[in-house]
């Protein structure tokens, strides 16, 4: 068994245990029980601490999980998943709860958790655990005993949730929509996202014999998008149409982002096109990880971009 995997045995414990009632965890018993060898598994628990993801409680190797241990089991899947999932709602909750306190009575305004707790229909211990993760977070802050108000952190936390639950019920609008209009839409709400992940975005660009879905560009580097929403897979027309705007441009590369995949030829044309300009394909998947914040663009095009420079191979989801 290796350092990895004694990550996730530990973070499984100290996850459940801290939200079955903030009890620690004696990883003397764990190491016994899994009969691992000590000298690795305490080396992981020293590093794990040093990451910040458990700390000691008590003599005899009694540990608790630490916040950043919390954000880490979750973002891995790792623990009991109707309690991550209770867990996250009750945090997103909170939040929410406390930003409205703020939008309506002011900056010294604050909740007490009896009420959140007869508000939420929760647990008050359940409640308690992770108004301490948001506290350690710097998202809320205590204000006297049982009583708490949102920081600054916290808020700009909120404006992100209500934008990507904003943009996930606007992804749904969409999907409702009939071929031609919802090409349209997609095409505009994925110029907001990119947008959002520091991307500088021209939507509906123009010259006097074109027109581009899309041109993002960071600093000096700059792509042309194009949107498609349609009941077929892309063909390799459509690479050709682009590698022709590609062409009349000077250091300015392409993506196909398409609803309905790509056909094989779609994908070929695209691999030969390489050695002159890149044109990056994105498919479904990787659209709707984009709208809610399960990878961000800069990731998927980093992927996108290393298999066709070193594998020259066209990826997507």
């Amino acid at each position: 068994m290796n350092q990895e995997n004694i990550e996730d045995i530990i973070l499984e414990r100290v996850y459940d245990s801290y939200f079955r009632g903030r009890n620690a965890v004696n990883l003397n018993s764990l190491c016994e029980e899994f009969g691992l060898d000590k000298t690795l598994f305490w080396n992981t628990v020293d590093y794990m601490s040093h990451q910040g993801l458990v700390k000691a409680y008590s003599m005899g190797g009694n540990y608790l999980i630490d916040f950043l241990g919390v954000l880490s089991a979750e973002e891995q899947n790792i623990g009991l998943e109707e309690i991550r999932k209770e867990n996250q709602r009750l945090r997103t909750k909170v939040l929410d709860k406390l930003a409205k306190v703020y939008e309506e009575s002011g900056r010294l305004a604050d909740a007490y958790i009896e009420s959140m707790s007869q508000e939420f229909g929760v647990d008050i211990y359940a409640l308690a655990n992770n108004l301490q993760i948001l506290e350690d977070l710097s998202y809320i802050e205590s204000v006297s005993n049982g009583s708490y108000r949102i920081t600054f952190n916290g808020l700009d936390s909120v404006k992100e949730w209500r934008e990507r639950v904003g943009f996930a019920g606007e992804y749904e609008q969409i999907s409702n929509l009939k071929p031609q209009p919802r090409g349209r839409a997609i095409q505009k709400l994925l110029a907001k996202v990119i947008e959002k992940q520091g991307w500088l975005q021209e939507e509906g660009a123009r010259t006097s014999h074109e027109e581009m879905d899309i041109v993002i560009h960071k600093e000096r580097e700059y792509f042309l998008v194009e949107c498609k929403w349609e009941k077929e897979s892309i063909e390799a027309s459509i690479v050709r149409e682009l590698h022709g705007k590609l062409s009349n441009r000077i250091g300015v590369q392409g993506i196909i982002i398409s609803m309905s995949g790509f056909t094989s030829g779609a994908v070929e044309q695209a691999e030969n096109f390489a050695s002159s300009r890149i044109i990056l394909f994105f498919g479904k998947e990787d659209v709707e990880k984009m709208i809610f914040q399960q990878a961000t663009f800069d990731v998927l095009l980093d992927e996108k971009y290393q298999q066709l420079i070193t594998r020259r191979k066209i990826i997507y989801n």
